[in-house]
């Protein structure tokens, strides 16, 4: 089969591209790549190189796979899910940063919290009024309350990464909508890499964009409190875009000397650094209902890391991760950071247990398959919807006299079309 795949494309400042540009390659022994688009009709990007055009299947358009996920960057890409119905492969389960760039780009303002109350009542809606305001509040809405809903509006079915999300979804959806969950996938490691004991002090590593709910000013008031903070750094990588205030808290906190911002640096200048690093920080509170392509490139590195227990996170294995309660994060911050400087050497066994998982767990082969698989099942009910929907229609036309004729017909055909649906 043919499909047509709707992603960011730039991987420099998108990890969702990042995964696009990993796992097409993987998707062609399996389907045709038909096009290459991130919802604005944009050129292929360089990286993209396919070995072969698809050979075109006659009466049968590509299947569309949109990914949406917490960013503006994939507002057209759900707008393009609005023209024609699809797979979606949902990257994050609380859409509340997207239903704000919308409402903005739509120029109204309160659509964000009308799709809030659409999905959940009104009940909530005096919630979502205080969490403009209140950070706790916000923190309870995006916890208790994942939006997604208006998303999935075109879904034929949907993709996700953790058990959290699958859930969530089957409880909500429409029934009968197919949800698949699939391990996030990741390039096969070639072998583990070496860790040997170092010299402090120790070297902490954070990935990604900075934003409140990756709780490192929480992981900087616990390293404070240390006797001897010295004996740990941070080296900071990604969008560091609150970089003055990041650092007026580490000055607080008596860490400042101790920070390095590293800014966006080559994959090969990260890896390095990864390699070199002795922790890697990856918490999420609260949680969009996101599985991390940071986490799986941690343990690439045989990376320990340190990891919010909610959600996927909370999924992981607990031999593989260092998880650190939601509701004792900073006792357990403190705790965790006390044991690491006394017992580094059981720490490089969680990195272990890691890169163990990487390399069992998130075939970037198994997933190519198996979403593949999804999308020929969801093509074959298009088929069946279309014709049943547009062809039993035209055909029972031609049988009648008049239109109050076929009226009597078309609650039969959507009976037998829903029901084709729920059954596919």
């Amino acid at each position: 089969m043919n499909i047509s795949w709707f992603s960011p494309l730039d991987a420099q400042s998108s990890e969702i591209a990042r995964y696009s540009a990993q796992i097409l390659p993987y998707l062609e022994p399996f389907a045709g790549i038909a096009a290459l688009d991130d919802g604005t009709g944009c050129a292929a990007p360089a990286w993209w190189q396919s070995k072969d055009q698809p050979v075109a299947e006659p009466g049968v358009a590509p299947m569309p796979v949109y990914h949406i996920g917490n960013n503006p960057l994939h507002l057209p890409i759900f707008q393009r899910s609005l023209e024609e119905p699809g797979l979606v492969v949902l990257h994050d389960l609380s859409l509340v940063d997207l239903a704000r760039h919308l409402s903005h780009d739509l120029e109204q303002p309160d659509l964000w919290k009308e799709m809030m109350c659409r999905q959940y009542g009104d009940e909530v809606r005096s919630l979502v009024n205080r969490s403009e305001k209140s950070a706790p509040d916000y923190n309870e809405m995006v916890a208790s309350y994942p939006l997604f809903q208006p998303f999935l509006a075109g879904a034929l079915g949907v993709v996700v990464h953790s058990r959290y999300a699958r859930d969530a979804l089957r409880k909500q959806l429409p029934a009968g909508t197919p949800v698949l969950q699939l391990n996030l996938p990741a390039a096969t490691p070639v072998q583990e890499p070496p860790r040997h004991e170092r010299p402090e002090p120790l070297r902490f590593v954070f990935c990604g964009h900075v934003g409140p709910n990756r709780r490192l000013v929480e992981f900087m008031e616990a390293w404070g409190r240390l006797d001897s903070p010295q004996r740990i750094t941070l080296d900071l990588f990604g969008n560091i875009s609150n970089s003055r205030q990041l650092l007026q808290y580490a000055e607080h906190f008596g860490v400042a000397s101790y920070i390095r911002l590293r800014g966006y640096v080559s994959d090969a200048e990260l890896d390095e650094a990864l390699h070199s690093s002795d922790f890697a920080i990856n918490l999420r509170w609260p949680t969009m209902g996101e599985a991390s392509a940071s986490q799986l490139r941690y343990w690439s590195a045989a990376l320990p890391t340190l990891v919010s227990d909610v959600g996927w996170y909370g999924e992981l294995p607990d031999e593989a991760v260092c998880k650190i309660s939601v509701a004792n994060e900073s006792a357990d911050l403190f705790t965790l950071l006390t044991d690491a400087l006394a017992s580094p050497g059981k720490y490089r066994e969680v990195g272990q247990r890691g890169w163990e998982q990487v390399r069992d767990m998130h075939s970037a082969e198994a997933y190519a398959r198996d979403l593949v698989a999804l999308a020929q099942q969801l093509g074959e009910r298009r088929l069946a919807y279309r014709m049943l929907d547009r062809e039993l229609v035209n055909i029972i036309a031609s049988m009648c006299e008049n239109e109050s004729d076929t009226r009597l017909f078309r609650n039969a055909i959507e009976t037998a079309v829903a029901t084709c649906a729920v059954q596919a």
